[in-house]
Protein backbone atom coordinates (compact mmCIF):
# COMPACT_ATOMS: atom_id res chain seq x y z
CA UNK A 1 0.00 0.00 0.00
CA UNK A 2 2.80 2.41 0.90
CA UNK A 3 4.57 1.59 -2.36
CA UNK A 4 1.41 2.29 -4.35
CA UNK A 5 0.96 5.66 -2.63
CA UNK A 6 4.61 6.48 -3.34
CA UNK A 7 4.22 5.55 -6.99
CA UNK A 8 1.03 7.61 -7.27
CA UNK A 9 2.73 10.65 -5.71
CA UNK A 10 5.73 10.19 -8.00
CA UNK A 11 3.42 9.97 -11.02
CA UNK A 12 1.60 13.16 -10.00
CA UNK A 13 4.88 15.05 -9.66
CA UNK A 14 5.81 13.86 -13.12
CA UNK A 15 2.50 15.01 -14.58
CA UNK A 16 2.81 18.47 -13.02
CA UNK A 17 6.38 18.81 -14.22
CA UNK A 18 5.37 17.69 -17.69
CA UNK A 19 2.49 20.16 -17.81
CA UNK A 20 4.76 23.00 -16.66
CA UNK A 21 7.31 22.08 -19.31
CA UNK A 22 4.61 22.04 -21.99
CA UNK A 23 3.31 25.47 -20.93
CA UNK A 24 6.85 26.86 -20.90
CA UNK A 25 7.53 25.45 -24.37
CA UNK A 26 4.27 26.93 -25.66
CA UNK A 27 5.20 30.32 -24.18
CA UNK A 28 8.66 30.18 -25.74
CA UNK A 29 7.13 29.38 -29.11
CA UNK A 30 4.75 32.35 -28.82
CA UNK A 31 7.61 34.72 -27.93
CA UNK A 32 9.70 33.44 -30.82
CA UNK A 33 6.83 33.86 -33.30
CA UNK A 34 6.01 37.31 -31.91
CA UNK A 35 9.58 38.51 -32.34
CA UNK A 36 9.52 37.44 -35.99
CA UNK A 37 6.52 39.72 -36.56
CA UNK A 38 8.67 42.73 -35.64
CA UNK A 39 6.17 44.92 -33.78
CA UNK A 40 2.68 45.12 -32.31
CA UNK A 41 0.10 47.86 -32.99
CA UNK A 42 -1.88 48.94 -29.95
CA UNK A 43 -5.00 51.17 -29.94
CA UNK A 44 -5.98 52.45 -26.51
CA UNK A 45 -8.06 55.20 -24.90
CA UNK A 46 -6.09 55.09 -21.65
CA UNK A 47 -3.90 57.99 -20.54
CA UNK A 48 -0.37 58.01 -21.94
CA UNK A 49 1.03 58.31 -18.42
CA UNK A 50 -0.11 54.73 -17.86
CA UNK A 51 0.37 53.36 -21.37
CA UNK A 52 3.95 54.41 -21.95
CA UNK A 53 5.50 52.75 -18.84
CA UNK A 54 3.63 49.50 -19.56
CA UNK A 55 4.62 49.52 -23.24
CA UNK A 56 8.24 50.27 -22.31
CA UNK A 57 8.29 47.36 -19.84
CA UNK A 58 6.92 45.04 -22.54
CA UNK A 59 9.54 46.11 -25.08
CA UNK A 60 12.34 45.78 -22.56
CA UNK A 61 11.20 42.26 -21.68
CA UNK A 62 10.58 40.91 -25.18
CA UNK A 63 12.46 43.25 -27.52
CA UNK A 64 9.27 43.95 -29.49
CA UNK A 65 8.38 47.61 -30.13
CA UNK A 66 4.83 48.78 -29.46
CA UNK A 67 3.31 51.14 -32.02
CA UNK A 68 0.81 53.06 -29.91
CA UNK A 69 -2.22 54.90 -31.25
CA UNK A 70 -3.73 56.69 -28.27
CA UNK A 71 -7.07 58.43 -28.85
CA UNK A 72 -10.06 59.36 -26.71
CA UNK A 73 -12.72 56.66 -26.43
CA UNK A 74 -15.01 57.93 -29.17
CA UNK A 75 -12.20 58.46 -31.67
CA UNK A 76 -10.65 55.06 -30.91
CA UNK A 77 -13.98 53.34 -31.48
CA UNK A 78 -14.61 55.15 -34.76
CA UNK A 79 -11.12 54.38 -36.03
CA UNK A 80 -11.36 50.68 -35.22
CA UNK A 81 -14.88 50.48 -36.67
CA UNK A 82 -13.73 52.11 -39.89
CA UNK A 83 -10.85 49.63 -40.25
CA UNK A 84 -13.21 46.70 -39.68
CA UNK A 85 -15.76 47.92 -42.21
CA UNK A 86 -13.19 48.68 -44.92
CA UNK A 87 -11.14 45.54 -44.29
CA UNK A 88 -8.02 47.65 -43.60
CA UNK A 89 -7.27 46.48 -40.07
CA UNK A 90 -4.02 47.89 -38.68
CA UNK A 91 -4.74 47.41 -34.98
CA UNK A 92 -3.59 44.25 -33.25
CA UNK A 93 -4.76 44.96 -29.70
CA UNK A 94 -7.71 47.13 -28.64
CA UNK A 95 -8.07 48.55 -25.11
CA UNK A 96 -10.99 50.98 -25.15
CA UNK A 97 -13.28 52.31 -22.44
CA UNK A 98 -16.56 51.08 -23.87
CA UNK A 99 -16.75 47.29 -23.61
CA UNK A 100 -20.26 47.06 -25.08
CA UNK A 101 -18.88 47.83 -28.54
CA UNK A 102 -16.52 44.88 -28.14
CA UNK A 103 -19.54 42.59 -27.80
CA UNK A 104 -20.97 43.99 -31.02
CA UNK A 105 -17.61 43.41 -32.73
CA UNK A 106 -17.54 39.89 -31.34
CA UNK A 107 -20.95 39.13 -32.88
CA UNK A 108 -19.79 40.48 -36.24
CA UNK A 109 -16.67 38.32 -36.22
CA UNK A 110 -14.16 41.14 -35.88
CA UNK A 111 -12.43 39.79 -32.76
CA UNK A 112 -10.22 36.78 -32.12
CA UNK A 113 -10.86 34.25 -29.38
CA UNK A 114 -7.79 33.99 -27.15
CA UNK A 115 -6.69 32.63 -23.79
CA UNK A 116 -6.00 35.22 -21.11
CA UNK A 117 -3.38 33.45 -19.03
CA UNK A 118 -3.69 35.87 -16.09
CA UNK A 119 -7.49 35.93 -15.87
CA UNK A 120 -7.44 33.79 -12.73
CA UNK A 121 -5.32 36.42 -10.98
CA UNK A 122 -7.97 39.14 -11.24
CA UNK A 123 -10.15 40.29 -8.34
CA UNK A 124 -13.40 39.67 -10.24
CA UNK A 125 -14.71 37.69 -13.20
CA UNK A 126 -17.61 40.08 -13.89
CA UNK A 127 -15.75 42.15 -16.46
CA UNK A 128 -15.37 39.81 -19.45
CA UNK A 129 -17.42 37.65 -21.77
CA UNK A 130 -17.92 33.92 -21.29
CA UNK A 131 -16.38 32.88 -24.60
CA UNK A 132 -12.84 34.30 -24.45
CA UNK A 133 -13.20 37.14 -26.96
CA UNK A 134 -13.60 40.12 -24.61
CA UNK A 135 -11.43 40.60 -21.52
CA UNK A 136 -10.40 43.54 -19.38
CA UNK A 137 -7.39 44.73 -17.41
CA UNK A 138 -8.60 47.98 -15.85
CA UNK A 139 -11.59 49.52 -14.14
CA UNK A 140 -12.76 53.09 -14.06
CA UNK A 141 -14.09 54.23 -10.71
CA UNK A 142 -16.45 57.20 -10.86
CA UNK A 143 -16.86 59.58 -7.94
CA UNK A 144 -18.39 62.95 -7.12
CA UNK A 145 -15.87 65.74 -7.59
CA UNK A 146 -16.16 69.29 -6.33
CA UNK A 147 -14.37 72.61 -6.43
CA UNK A 148 -13.47 73.50 -2.85
CA UNK A 149 -13.55 77.22 -3.58
CA UNK A 150 -17.28 76.95 -4.21
CA UNK A 151 -18.47 73.89 -2.27
CA UNK A 152 -17.38 72.97 1.25
CA UNK A 153 -16.42 69.49 2.40
CA UNK A 154 -19.47 69.50 4.66
CA UNK A 155 -22.10 70.42 2.09
CA UNK A 156 -20.87 68.38 -0.90
CA UNK A 157 -23.26 65.55 -1.91
CA UNK A 158 -22.30 62.24 -0.28
CA UNK A 159 -24.48 59.97 -2.44
CA UNK A 160 -25.63 59.82 -6.06
CA UNK A 161 -29.17 60.47 -4.81
CA UNK A 162 -28.12 63.70 -3.07
CA UNK A 163 -26.90 65.06 -6.42
CA UNK A 164 -30.59 65.20 -7.40
CA UNK A 165 -31.47 67.74 -4.69
CA UNK A 166 -32.81 71.03 -6.14
CA UNK A 167 -30.06 73.06 -4.46
CA UNK A 168 -27.59 71.68 -7.01
CA UNK A 169 -29.48 73.08 -9.98
CA UNK A 170 -27.13 74.82 -12.44
CA UNK A 171 -24.08 73.61 -10.49
CA UNK A 172 -23.44 70.19 -12.06
CA UNK A 173 -21.41 69.10 -15.06
CA UNK A 174 -20.81 65.70 -16.61
CA UNK A 175 -19.99 64.21 -19.99
CA UNK A 176 -22.39 62.14 -22.07
CA UNK A 177 -22.33 58.74 -23.72
CA UNK A 178 -19.46 59.66 -26.06
CA UNK A 179 -17.15 59.54 -23.05
CA UNK A 180 -16.24 56.00 -22.00
CA UNK A 181 -16.20 56.61 -18.22
CA UNK A 182 -19.42 58.63 -18.31
CA UNK A 183 -21.10 55.99 -20.46
CA UNK A 184 -20.18 53.40 -17.85
CA UNK A 185 -21.51 55.55 -15.03
CA UNK A 186 -24.80 55.92 -16.91
CA UNK A 187 -25.10 52.13 -17.26
CA UNK A 188 -24.23 51.68 -13.59
CA UNK A 189 -26.80 54.23 -12.36
CA UNK A 190 -29.52 52.96 -14.72
CA UNK A 191 -29.05 49.44 -13.34
CA UNK A 192 -28.89 50.65 -9.74
CA UNK A 193 -31.69 53.27 -9.64
CA UNK A 194 -33.50 52.95 -12.96
CA UNK A 195 -33.75 55.40 -15.85
CA UNK A 196 -36.03 57.68 -13.82
CA UNK A 197 -32.88 58.91 -12.08
CA UNK A 198 -31.97 60.84 -15.21
CA UNK A 199 -35.42 62.44 -15.46
CA UNK A 200 -34.78 64.02 -12.06
CA UNK A 201 -31.16 64.85 -12.90
CA UNK A 202 -32.34 66.67 -16.02
CA UNK A 203 -34.36 69.04 -13.82
CA UNK A 204 -31.09 70.22 -12.25
CA UNK A 205 -29.92 71.42 -15.67
CA UNK A 206 -26.44 69.86 -15.74
CA UNK A 207 -24.04 70.83 -18.50
CA UNK A 208 -23.41 67.66 -20.51
CA UNK A 209 -19.98 68.33 -22.02
CA UNK A 210 -18.71 66.50 -25.16
CA UNK A 211 -15.86 64.88 -23.23
CA UNK A 212 -14.61 64.19 -19.73
CA UNK A 213 -11.76 66.67 -20.19
CA UNK A 214 -14.19 69.47 -21.09
CA UNK A 215 -16.43 68.62 -18.14
CA UNK A 216 -13.43 68.65 -15.81
CA UNK A 217 -12.42 72.07 -17.14
CA UNK A 218 -15.82 73.42 -16.07
CA UNK A 219 -15.19 71.98 -12.60
CA UNK A 220 -11.68 73.43 -12.39
CA UNK A 221 -12.81 76.96 -13.29
CA UNK A 222 -15.72 76.75 -10.86
CA UNK A 223 -18.29 77.45 -13.59
CA UNK A 224 -19.86 74.15 -12.54
CA UNK A 225 -18.51 73.25 -9.06
CA UNK A 226 -19.87 69.66 -9.01
CA UNK A 227 -18.89 66.93 -11.45
CA UNK A 228 -20.44 63.46 -11.71
CA UNK A 229 -19.59 60.43 -13.79
CA UNK A 230 -15.90 61.30 -14.13
CA UNK A 231 -13.13 58.98 -12.92
CA UNK A 232 -11.99 59.53 -9.33
CA UNK A 233 -8.38 59.63 -10.47
CA UNK A 234 -9.02 62.91 -12.30
CA UNK A 235 -9.86 64.55 -8.99
CA UNK A 236 -7.16 62.75 -7.01
CA UNK A 237 -4.42 63.69 -9.47
CA UNK A 238 -5.57 67.31 -9.58
CA UNK A 239 -5.56 67.50 -5.78
CA UNK A 240 -2.09 65.91 -5.65
CA UNK A 241 -0.87 68.71 -7.94
CA UNK A 242 -2.27 71.39 -5.62
CA UNK A 243 -5.60 72.18 -7.28
CA UNK A 244 -8.56 72.93 -4.93
CA UNK A 245 -10.43 69.84 -6.12
CA UNK A 246 -12.14 67.43 -3.73
CA UNK A 247 -13.30 63.86 -4.28
CA UNK A 248 -16.12 61.86 -2.66
CA UNK A 249 -16.57 58.10 -2.84
CA UNK A 250 -20.38 57.98 -2.75
CA UNK A 251 -21.82 56.15 0.23
CA UNK A 252 -24.20 54.28 -2.08
CA UNK A 253 -21.21 52.91 -4.00
CA UNK A 254 -18.78 54.35 -6.54
CA UNK A 255 -19.73 53.99 -10.17
CA UNK A 256 -17.68 51.20 -11.74
CA UNK A 257 -16.97 50.72 -15.42
CA UNK A 258 -14.41 48.78 -17.39
CA UNK A 259 -12.33 48.93 -20.53
CA UNK A 260 -12.66 46.15 -23.07
CA UNK A 261 -9.48 44.35 -24.11
CA UNK A 262 -9.46 42.37 -27.33
CA UNK A 263 -7.39 41.13 -30.24
CA UNK A 264 -8.58 41.78 -33.79
CA UNK A 265 -9.29 38.68 -35.84
CA UNK A 266 -7.40 40.20 -38.78
CA UNK A 267 -4.46 41.32 -36.61
CA UNK A 268 -1.36 41.87 -38.78
CA UNK A 269 0.81 40.69 -35.86
CA UNK A 270 -1.32 38.02 -34.12
CA UNK A 271 1.39 36.44 -31.97
CA UNK A 272 2.76 39.76 -30.76
CA UNK A 273 -0.85 40.80 -30.09
CA UNK A 274 -1.48 37.84 -27.80
CA UNK A 275 1.83 38.40 -26.05
CA UNK A 276 1.08 42.09 -25.41
CA UNK A 277 -2.52 41.52 -24.31
CA UNK A 278 -1.44 38.94 -21.76
CA UNK A 279 1.41 41.12 -20.54
CA UNK A 280 -0.98 44.01 -19.96
CA UNK A 281 -3.17 41.75 -17.79
CA UNK A 282 -0.20 40.41 -15.81
CA UNK A 283 1.06 41.60 -12.45
CA UNK A 284 4.12 43.10 -14.15
CA UNK A 285 2.16 44.98 -16.80
CA UNK A 286 -0.49 46.19 -14.37
CA UNK A 287 2.13 47.46 -11.91
CA UNK A 288 3.96 49.39 -14.63
CA UNK A 289 0.76 51.11 -15.72
CA UNK A 290 -0.40 51.76 -12.15
CA UNK A 291 2.90 53.36 -11.19
CA UNK A 292 2.58 55.66 -14.19
CA UNK A 293 -0.67 56.99 -12.70
CA UNK A 294 0.65 57.11 -9.11
CA UNK A 295 -1.62 54.23 -8.09
CA UNK A 296 -4.78 56.24 -8.74
CA UNK A 297 -6.16 53.80 -11.37
CA UNK A 298 -7.79 50.49 -10.44
CA UNK A 299 -6.30 47.61 -12.41
CA UNK A 300 -7.97 44.21 -12.10
CA UNK A 301 -4.88 42.19 -11.22
CA UNK A 302 -5.15 41.41 -7.51
CA UNK A 303 -1.57 42.43 -6.73
CA UNK A 304 -1.64 45.85 -8.41
CA UNK A 305 -0.35 48.66 -6.16
CA UNK A 306 -2.99 51.27 -5.28
CA UNK A 307 -2.65 54.72 -3.81
CA UNK A 308 -3.72 54.96 -0.18
CA UNK A 309 -6.66 57.15 -1.22
CA UNK A 310 -8.20 54.28 -3.23
CA UNK A 311 -10.36 51.72 -1.38
CA UNK A 312 -9.29 48.05 -1.72
CA UNK A 313 -10.26 46.53 -5.06
CA UNK A 314 -12.49 43.93 -3.41
CA UNK A 315 -14.50 46.77 -1.86
CA UNK A 316 -14.80 48.61 -5.15
CA UNK A 317 -16.33 45.67 -7.05
CA UNK A 318 -18.50 44.50 -4.14
CA UNK A 319 -22.18 44.88 -4.96
CA UNK A 320 -21.62 45.60 -8.65
CA UNK A 321 -24.81 44.50 -10.47
CA UNK A 322 -24.47 41.36 -12.56
CA UNK A 323 -25.11 42.45 -16.13
CA UNK A 324 -25.53 40.32 -19.24
CA UNK A 325 -23.02 42.19 -21.40
CA UNK A 326 -23.87 40.18 -24.51
CA UNK A 327 -27.42 41.56 -24.59
CA UNK A 328 -26.80 45.13 -23.41
CA UNK A 329 -26.99 47.51 -26.39
CA UNK A 330 -24.71 50.55 -26.49
CA UNK A 331 -27.07 52.20 -28.98
CA UNK A 332 -30.06 51.71 -26.70
CA UNK A 333 -28.19 53.15 -23.71
CA UNK A 334 -27.27 56.23 -25.77
CA UNK A 335 -30.84 56.64 -27.04
CA UNK A 336 -32.41 56.32 -23.59
CA UNK A 337 -29.95 58.74 -21.99
CA UNK A 338 -30.51 61.36 -24.67
CA UNK A 339 -34.27 61.03 -24.32
CA UNK A 340 -34.19 61.41 -20.55
CA UNK A 341 -31.79 64.37 -20.68
CA UNK A 342 -33.75 66.24 -23.34
CA UNK A 343 -31.10 65.84 -26.04
CA UNK A 344 -33.41 64.50 -28.74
Amino acid sequence: MKINRFLLAFAMVGLVAGFAAAVHAQSDALVKAAKKEGKVVFYSSEDRKALEPANKAFTEKYGIPVELNRQATGRSLRLAQSEFETNTVKADVLDITNPLVFFEWKQKGYLKQWKATHAGEQVSNLFRDKDGFVWSRRLLVMCIGYNKKHVSDKEVPKTWKEVLQPKWKDKITMSGTASGPSFGWIVYIANKYGWDYFDTLHKNNPIVAPSGDEAFALLATGERPIIIGNPCFDMLEAAAQGSPIGNVYPEDGPGIWWAGLGITKAAPHPNAAELLANFLMSREGSAAAANGRLGFVAYLHKDTPLAKEIPPMQNLVKGFPKIDWDTLSAGQVDKEFRKRMGQQ
